[in-house]
């Protein structure tokens, strides 16, 4: 066991144990006789003798190292996917800067009006092109599970600015309602990005003739936060309501039928919990629920997000 989880599991367990309860943990780390990190669950219980009287414990392992890799590839796979379906959108975002920069170079050529207002225009372009491509690598590039405390709504906001091009290709706007002061959660970014995407590319292909998505984010408890994707699309019927969620079910042409669970998972391994309701011909509301961390000072005085 590494020794910084020898200090936090071990106390836990045998306490649990001494007081008759199980205790379980789904995924944790050990050492195998190699010497290599594998992933497990543990379950703890307590024994007790002919006399029901507490004699001693036992300790049951289950190796879901691969388990655990099968669901990273999952996660990865379904990245590859949103990545390759935003191209068109993100091309079109790339374009319009880059023909402005064109543009710009070209007056400078001519020695017509001042150089100076012109390089902070192409400049402020190029930071744009950058801020695009650095999103998108983020999400097709595979990372490292990390979690950092990281303000939900600029989360939201970089979402937003993604997906805002590929939206009015569509005839579709989004729309946002943020009533929260520095609602910080502790997350894995490019996981709770991922989240973001895949419910609100599921809005716009649910709406070919357009419309509106609404994103709503409040504090409903003090340590709660509530974000709310709210699409004027078709709707689904209560039939395949059901089955939203199950593995490699899909009613897309090209679909995996594994978004849908990927980001279910992502939001309970958060500690959170999201809702889905629909109506046919009115729209969907997908709601997830969040726990809040404590704001950090230095992410205030420093502007970190």
């Amino acid at each position: 066991m590494p020794a910084e989880l020898k200090a936090v599991e071990l106390p836990q367990g045998i306490r649990s144990v001494k007081e008759g309860e199980q205790f379980h943990i789904s995924e944790t780390k050990r050492i195998d006789r190699n010497g290599d990190v594998i992933y497990v669950s543990v379950t703890t219980f307590p024994l007790y003798n002919l006399h029901q009287k507490f004699d001693g414990w036992a300790v049951i392992f289950r190796d879901i190292t691969e388990w655990k890799k099968s669901q990273e590839m999952l996660q990865q796979s379904e990245k590859l996917s949103v990545a390759g379906q935003l191209a068109a959108g993100i091309a079109h975002e790339i374009r319009n800067p880059i023909t402005s920069v064109k543009g710009f170079l070209q007056l400078m050529q001519t020695g017509y009006g001042e150089k100076e207002e012109y390089m902070e225009i192409m400049t402020s372009e190029i930071d744009r092109i950058e801020i695009i491509l650095g999103e998108l690598l983020i999400l097709a590039k595979p990372q490292i599970t990390k979690y950092e405390q990281a303000n939900a709504q600029k989360l939201l906001e970089h979402v937003v600015a993604l997906l805002g091009t590929q939206g009015n290709l569509h005839n579709i706007s989004i729309s946002t309602d943020f009533e929260v002061e520095h609602p910080y959660i502790d997350c894995d970014e490019n996981q709770i990005k991922q989240v973001f995407i895949n419910f609100i590319k599921n809005s716009m292909e649910a709406m070919p003739q357009g419309g509106e998505i609404s994103i709503e984010l409040q504090r409903i408890e003090e340590r709660m936060l509530r974000i709310c994707f709210i699409d004027q699309g078709c709707g689904i019927p209560e039939e395949i309501l059901e089955k939203i969620g199950q593995p490699f079910f899909t009613t897309k042409e090209n679909g995996t039928g594994l978004g849908f669970m990927i980001s279910k998972k992502i939001i309970e391994d958060h500690g959170g919990s999201m809702t889905l309701k629909s109506k046919v011909d009115e729209g969907t509301v997908i709601e997830v629920f969040l726990p809040t961390e404590p704001v950090n000072e230095a992410h205030l005085t420093t502007g970190k997000r």
